[in-house]
């Protein structure tokens, strides 16, 4: 279901979902899959920098949970909370990827492709792009999480108005509203425009993309310890003093992440 790939220095990782004979919906076991990735081969990486994550096949980024075996498995209050769990870890451990994330996003991404997407720290759509929030489509809902990274990209009224008539918005829709950052106008273009913001994200200090990432995830309260925990440590580094001699000999640093 899963393909992982690194760049020859290290720094990207591609995570490709591949499953297009069924638009890449994720199984139960998928879930549990993906968490033991994201947990064991990818956060570890030391000289990761960004995760692109994408979907096999011109139909479908990611069509979500795999309805067909929900009769079996997700009916009932206490398989389906068996069920979320696999769902709930594996957005977790996408969440907590100490890195920038990058969703490439094209045709179909519905349900749980769209909590895929969520996760990440960055999405990037091509034109074809549908989005959907479907769980009134089924009668169950997302959880908190899910409805609180939906709500913080695009307010409170968009969000209600996504879930209360589980309508399809495309990729335009969806850049104006700020669910998505950015659209290219098809798969090659799309392809260049992640080249260019991923050579942009990979040139940078990757200390300080880790640290911007725990800030705002963790919301330290400013000035406490646990913000200073986060930051000062980064006046120490070599990246930091490099940066600083580069910028008064006018040269570019070469940030090696120490």
């Amino acid at each position: 279901m899963f393909d992982l790939s690194l760049s020859d220095d290290g720094h990207l990782a591609r995570l490709t979902l591949r499953a297009p004979e069924r638009l890449n919906a994720l199984r139960r076991e998928d879930w549990r899959a993906l968490a033991d990735l994201l947990n064991q081969r990818v956060s570890p990486l030391p000289g990761l920098r960004a995760l692109l994550i994408c979907g096999e096949g011109p139909r479908a980024f990611c069509a979500g949970g795999d309805i067909k075996e929900f009769a079996d498995i997700r009916l009932g209050a206490d398989a389906a909370q068996a069920y979320n769990h696999h769902v709930d870890q594996a957005l977790r451990a996408l969440a907590a990827v100490p890195v920038p994330t990058l969703a490439r996003i094209h045709a179909n991404c519905f349900g749980g492709g769209l909590m895929l997407a969520l996760a990440c720290d960055l999405r990037y759509a091509a034109a074809d792009a549908g989005f959907c929030a479907p769980p009134a489509k089924m009668g169950f809902t997302y959880n908190m999480v899910a409805l609180e990274r939906l709500e913080a990209l695009v307010g409170p009224g968009v969000c209600r108005d996504l879930l209360f008539t589980a309508r399809t918005i495309n990729a335009a829709e969806a850049l104006s509203i700020g669910l998505v950052n950015d659209v290219g106008p098809d798969a090659a273009a799309l392809d260049a425009l992640l080249d260019a913001r991923l050579a942009q994200i990979l040139a940078l200090a990757p200390l300080s993309h880790r640290a911007h990432k725990r800030l705002l995830d963790e919301r330290p309260e400013p000035g406490s310890l646990a913000e200073r925990h986060l930051t000062d440590h980064l006046y120490d580094s070599e990246d930091y003093r490099q940066a600083v001699d580069a910028f008064i000999r006018r040269t570019k640093p070469e940030f090696k992440g120490q």
